[in-house]
């Protein structure tokens, strides 16, 4: 019975945080898109943030799959900075609307594999590549987290673009 109460709350965080980074997204016309986010390095655009989100929530899911089947993550000296940075090259040029409907498969996928946790596997853990070693409970809630402070990116962004 706990896992059904943690199921809920997992989903209502993803939820809550998906809401909000979606009505953000909504709201944007398609030169908003190409706002600058993140200047550090090289530079990403909202469209860069999005495909970034959608990304690294695959990637979670892929490590809560292989922490369930007692599989390694993530080497130890995995250099996030240099997997960040090849962002690009892997998605691409989607479109603002390929993003969002990538977005929702990605998700659909997620709240699948959420769904199908057992009351045993929570505890299980894996090592993420910003967080070191986490339980699979901290990577749905780090998938939520990100969602988050992304949106608080993009939206700082548009705030430093309408200033100017």
């Amino acid at each position: 019975m706990v896992s059904i109460d943690k199921k809920t709350e997992l989903k209502q965080k993803l939820a809550q945080a998906r809401t909000n980074l979606q009505n953000l997204l909504a709201s944007l016309n398609e030169a908003q898109w190409h706002t600058p986010v993140i200047s550090e390095g090289d530079t990403w655009t909202v469209l860069d943030i999005v495909a970034h989100l959608v990304e690294n929530e695959r990637g979670m899911s892929i490590h809560v799959h292989k922490i369930r089947q007692g599989k390694e993550t993530v080497s130890e000296g995995f250099d996030l900075n240099q997997w960040n940075a090849g962002l690009k090259g892997r998605m691409g040029s989607p479109t603002s609307t390929e993003l969002l409907e990538n977005m929702a498969q990605t998700r659909a996928r997620t709240l699948e594999g959420l769904e199908s946790i057992q009351d045993t596997e929570w505890e299980l853990t894996g090592r993420h590549p910003f967080r070191s070693l986490i339980t699979i409970e901290q990577y749905y809630e780090t998938i939520a987290l990100h969602d988050t402070l992304h949106a608080n990116d993009i939206k700082k962004a548009l705030e430093i673009q309408n200033r100017n």
